[in-house]
């Protein structure tokens, strides 16, 4: 971070408070503009994973892209984007477990759904007018995710029909009177260069489905990312795009993905004031004003979230700290054992990137309140 980003925030700070998301609309621009680079050749859908972000003036940025469309996950995900200025046929639903209050709210919204279960194309299918277009969300039987963990990981789990189920699924919804016009997987968040293989193989699943069922769209969800800790190596959007030309280019099909995490992670950072420093122990303790009810990444994901000291950048890091926040959890640590320079209670902590995941999944457990939130151009 440069020095006159160094000023603004600190401005930013003094003027809006503490904690405070930031979030830098530039950089948004820019991973679009990569993906769009990255499937050149491609009749493409980009929408964009609301849930990784839905503040409004972020979804207005969205929309004003102009050729971005949303992934949602919801109903009211659905109408914060519709209120945002996104039309239905703009609106593409890929959700589990739906009731059926749920699939009532989003055929009245008239969206697009991927569905994943027999239960919902079977209760969709007496929903709608024959003749209805939906997706079938495939399992590609590929367990590829960040760190491997069953949180980031999504294949051979909770998400999708197997692949081999696919072609049953769609003689079910043929029966229900819909037709599929969409295959829809999604391996896993946040992948890295060693996921390419995989990802290839769940690709080449999806190829051969899509020649069997004769279908229009390809979605193969998000997975892009950020480098989150020093050794990450994120799966390139070029690669990527390289790994779909090679599976995916003799179809002519439409091309679908879903970024989320690439889009605005890197775009946004946390402020946060010091409240405390104190030794106990043979550590040295920073408390903090926010909690894993603003930010749930180190205590959910167990991923901690790079810490620098606003204003001292260049400054060597002296001493090893250990970050808590405010919330009464044992849990609620941002970081163990992170060089910093020397800190004083007062100072301002950034915490990068957090754009992604962070205000999204922020709740007021107890109740210490929501984040602020600030889109810079």
């Amino acid at each position: 971070m440069n020095p006159v980003d160094d000023h603004l925030l600190i401005e930013l700070a003094a003027e809006r408070g503490t904690p405070l998301y930031v979030y830098r609309g530039g950089v948004i621009r820019d991973r679009f503009a990569r993906l769009r680079h990255a499937l050149h050749g491609f009749e493409r859908r980009i929408l964009y994973a609301m849930k990784a972000n839905r503040n409004a003036q972020v979804l207005r940025l969205v929309r004003a892209e102009g050729d971005i469309e949303i992934d949602a996950c919801s109903p009211r995900e659905v109408d914060t984007a519709l209120d945002a200025g996104f039309a239905p046929d703009e609106i593409s639903v890929t959700a589990g477990m739906l009731s059926n209050r749920d699939l009532a709210q989003l055929r009245d919204q008239g969206v697009h759904l991927n569905l994943d279960t027999f239960s919902a194309i079977r209760r969709w299918g007496t929903m709608v007018p024959r003749g209805t277009a939906i997706g079938l969300r495939l399992d590609p039987g590929v367990a590829i995710g960040y760190d491997g963990s069953a949180k980031l990981v999504y294949g051979n789990g909770k998400f999708g029909l197997a692949l081999s189920a696919a072609a049953e699924a769609a003689e079910s919804a043929r029966a229900a009177g819909l037709v599929v016009d969409t295959l829809h997987m999604h391996c896993g968040w946040n992948l890295q260069e060693a996921a390419l293989p995989g990802f290839e193989t769940a690709l080449a699943g999806m190829a051969a489905l899509a020649r069997r069922l004769g279908v229009g769209t390809v979605n193969v969800g998000g997975g892009l990312g950020a480098r989150f800790r020093p050794l990450d190596r994120p799966l390139s959007p070029e690669a990527w795009g390289e790994a779909l030309r090679r599976h995916l280019g003799g179809l002519g099909c439409t091309i679908a993905c879903e970024p989320g995490t690439f889009a605005v992670a890197e775009a946004g950072r946390l402020l946060v004031e010091v409240n405390t420093v104190e030794r106990r122990g043979d550590t040295d303790w920073i408390g903090i004003d926010a909690g894993h009810n603003v930010n749930v990444y180190a205590a959910h994901y167990g991923i901690p979230l790079a810490i620098s000291v606003l204003g001292r950048g260049d400054t060597e890091p002296l001493r090893r700290y250990t970050v808590g926040g405010n919330i009464n959890e044992p849990n609620d640590v941002f970081a163990r054992d992170v060089a910093l320079p020397e800190v004083r209670e007062g100072d301002l902590l950034v915490l990068h990137p957090a754009g992604a995941y962070g205000s999204s999944m922020a709740s007021d457990h107890c109740l210490r309140g929501w984040a602020g939130e600030v889109l810079l151009p």
